[in-house]
């Protein structure tokens, strides 16, 4: 199985929100060589600059250690990709980096970890909901 996570459920595991338990176990997963994870650039910086927003010094803490767990990163190079991003911003109510995410589940057939799952609910891709 492959995972991609949302950049939510990545802050819902860094500050230490309803749900972070369940992302800590997929980032362990992977870790561990059990599970592939995928996050996509466009979410990195997303989670980033939020980070930023709180403490600059945290953020670059929060991003090594999230590096840490052996997630690939998914740059926004293959013509697939950011057309399935395109696509999918076009055809559904979400945020360009909720598409890159979406985008990303799609292209690697991995499901995606999201706190929100209502959001993609229509765009039709595998979810793992770590509120439920």
């Amino acid at each position: 199985m492959n995972v991609v996570f949302d950049t939510e459920a990545l802050l819902i595991f860094y500050l230490d929100e309803p749900g972070a338990g369940k992302v800590q176990d997929y980032l362990e997963m992977i870790q561990g060589g059990e599970v592939g994870g995928y996050l996509n650039i466009v979410n990195l910086t997303e989670f980033l600059y939020i980070l930023i927003r709180r403490n600059p010094d945290l953020a670059v803490e929060k991003e090594r250690n999230l590096r840490s767990f052996g997630l690939e990163i998914v740059p926004v190079i293959d013509d697939e990709l950011w057309r399935t991003a395109a696509n999918l911003k076009a055809k559904h109510s979400l945020s360009l980096a909720d598409a890159f995410a979406a985008a990303t589940a799609k292209v690697k057939k991995a499901k995606l970890v999201t706190g929100r799952d209502r959001i993609y609910k229509t765009a039709g891709i595998p979810l793992i909901n770590i509120k439920s």
